[in-house]
């Protein structure tokens, strides 16, 4: 199968620039799959991981928190504000922060309240938000590394 450069880029640094066979990730539209050809694009990506597949079978992955997709011509970037290689990832950090996460979430429980009389977001709804991405980007991060149990020492 034919192979095109992809490149994974965060505010600090490239993390990751070679040849392909396909690239999988999650936009705001859903999973997506890129390979050699694809239409051009700009998506949005969602919390998740990504997966750089090499024509020798193994596999690239990498835990993003957002960010972009573009696709141009034969060349497929992953744009991300925050991203790690799974080889990167300090499992144990990544357990308390789910842990921590989780407790917040059991402490907020019924916090959300909706908005305020002026339809404006309240300050319990900002902590539960938070606390929520908190938990989502640990699992993402846990996933990445392989983790298939998250709460196991």
């Amino acid at each position: 199968m034919a192979t095109f450069p992809a490149s994974l880029i965060t505010p600090e640094r490239i993390l990751l620039e070679e040849e392909v066979e396909a690239v999988f990730l999650r936009t705001d539209g859903g999973d997506a799959a890129f390979m050699p050809g694809h239409t051009p694009l700009i998506g949005a990506i969602v919390p998740g991981p990504v997966r750089f597949h090499h024509e020798d079978g193994t596999e690239e992955r990498a835990a993003v928190h957002g960010g972009f997709v573009q696709v141009d011509g034969d060349h497929i970037s992953v744009l991300a504000p925050i991203a790690e290689r799974a080889q990167d990832i300090d499992v144990e950090r990544a357990r308390r922060a789910l842990d921590g996460a989780t407790q917040l979430l059991a402490e907020l429980g019924g916090a959300r309240a909706g908005t305020s009389d002026a339809g404006e977001e309240t300050e319990a709804d900002r902590a539960l938000q938070d606390a929520e991405a908190a938990q989502r980007r640990a699992e993402v991060r846990l996933e990445v590394a392989g983790v298939t149990d998250a709460r196991a020492s």
